[in-house]
């Protein structure tokens, strides 16, 4: 998780958004403050900033560190802009000559941010559900929202905000109204689940799946189940967990002083869900506990496990079957989601937000079983699955063998480790299998221009950092 870079401004366009709070309360408790200059006795904090370009009158400043910025710099910018106070990890701390307002020194910024965050979650009673996963996070949680929304007033993860300072900002939302929050928790080094756990405080709490996703930084899937349950290990005695037991390595925890709810598609669940129908653009129809059938909006088979989770816990925190129905059918795509768009008669599916080993082989599948109308093709464009360290390789020589037993015309490539994937394809001989490497968005979209006809189908798929969208800037489908 690089969770100390990048700029990033806590909301607080309401005035509302954060609740008012003493801050000697705070300083009592915490660990990483070290001195504090020009503090008056009853200052109170009203809202928190770390972008100087954004800060509002009366907000505290925290200059965080990150790889390509130091909010230090900063400093008289926001004090003119008309900071209320400064949070800084620098020595000297500045003389009283240098700041006419309070100046507050810390072993670590993006830490103060964080223990501020923990101590002001703990002064609400609510439910906290904290949610991660290897795949599925973002998507899983908009569907719980949905459902939840329709009993509680919530405060929830905004995007994907999920890493040190994404879960600190989702915290520092809860209000006196506020009665049900739902807290996304991402990782990529070991160790970050457990910090993330003791600021969240969660009441319950759901992991959707375990993968090989950041394997590089984790070394094993094992390791990475072992970051993930630290979710569950960290839940306070009496909380309640939900056990997707579909999971090779969840199904197997075990806690004896936690309500453990499970979710899957056996008789013997908690929560079971139902597989009725997949219709031919893959959505799917299901039941939940022989309730209602719900007709996901968003496609493919592998959300089917999404929604029972999110509608399992709607269940057992008192949202009706219908509504629940109803919830879920509202859902739709998220940014490069698996997006369907039609560009004169070619279906586009634009799945590449992010990709893993697991997530690549469901989109695979979702392409596989797609109805084919007359004589479209099926064509799979792939970019690197990253941060696989030294599984890298082997990985994409799996999606190639596991490739070949699929229904899909062409495989376009980009990236080194996704040569792979076509090195795997050509050792198989795979004849019913067009393929190709590319080396720029560009000349692989020149490829498709040539290729593409009306009612192709189209899937882009990859990791964040090689960006497949792109791909979509260059297409031109001939009318």
């Amino acid at each position: 998780m690089n969770a100390g870079s990048g700029s990033f401004r806590l909301k607080t366009e309401r005035q509302d958004t954060m609740e008012k709070m003493v801050l000697k309360n705070f300083l009592k408790i915490s660990r990483t403050v070290k001195e504090t200059l020009n503090l008056p006795p009853d200052f109170t904090v009203q809202g928190i900033s770390t972008d100087s370009r954004t800060l509002q009158k009366g907000e505290i400043f925290i200059a965080l560190l990150g790889e390509n910025f130091d909010g230090h710099n900063f400093l008289d910018a926001v004090i003119h802009r008309g900071a209320s106070a400064l949070i800084i990890s620098k020595d000297p701390l500045p003389s009283k000559q240098s700041f006419n307002i309070p100046v507050i020194r810390t072993t670590d910024t993006l830490r103060f941010l964080m223990e501020y965050a923990g101590w002001y979650r703990s002064q609400f009673n609510l439910p906290v559900i904290g949610l991660t996963g290897s795949t599925g996070k973002t998507t899983s949680k908009e569907m719980l929202a949905a459902v939840l929304r329709r009993k509680y007033r919530l405060v929830k993860t905004e995007k994907n905000l999920n890493n040190y300072i994404g879960v600190s900002q989702t915290l520092l939302q809860m209000q006196k109204n506020s009665e049900l929050a739902i807290v996304e928790m991402g990782t990529n080094h070991p160790g970050e689940m457990a910090a993330l756990t003791e600021i969240v405080q969660p009441t319950q709490a759901v992991i959707t799946n375990i993968g090989s996703g950041h394997i590089g930084f984790f070394g094993s899937r094992e390791a990475i189940y072992q970051e993930k349950k630290s979710l569950f290990d960290g839940m306070p005695v009496g909380g309640k967990i939900y056990l997707n037991i579909e999971d090779s390595f969840l199904k197997n925890y075990s806690r004896k002083d936690l309500t453990i709810l499970t979710c899957g598609l056996r008789g013997n669940c908690t929560y079971q869900a139902n597989l009725v129908n997949v219709d031919q653009m893959g959505h799917v129809y299901f039941q939940i506990n022989h309730g209602p059938e719900i007709h996901l909006a968003i496609p493919g088979r592998h959300q089917l496990l999404n929604a029972l989770l999110a509608g399992g816990i709607g269940l057992e925190l008192g949202v009706s079957p219908l509504e629940i129905k109803e919830a879920l059918e509202t859902v739709t795509a998220i940014d490069k989601r698996m997006e369907i768009s039609e560009r004169k008669g070619v279906t586009i599916i634009n799945d590449a937000y992010n990709s893993n080993p697991e997530s690549l082989r469901a989109a695979i599948d979702y392409l596989d079983g797609l109805f084919r109308s007359g004589n479209s093709r099926k064509f799979l464009v792939i970019g690197d699955m990253l941060e696989l360290g030294e599984h890298s390789q082997e990985e994409h020589r799996r999606i190639g063998q596991y490739l070949q037993a699929k229904k899909i015309d062409y495989v376009f490539c980009l990236g080194p480790f996704s040569s792979q994937v076509i090195e795997e394809l050509s050792r198989q001989k795979s004849h019913h299998i067009q393929y190709e490497f590319f080396i720029s968005h560009q000349e692989l979209a020149r490829a498709l221009n040539e290729q593409l006809q009306e009612k192709d189908i189209v899937l882009l798929k990859g990791s964040r950092g090689m960006a497949m969208e792109k791909i979509l800037d260059f297409i031109e489908i001939k009318g």
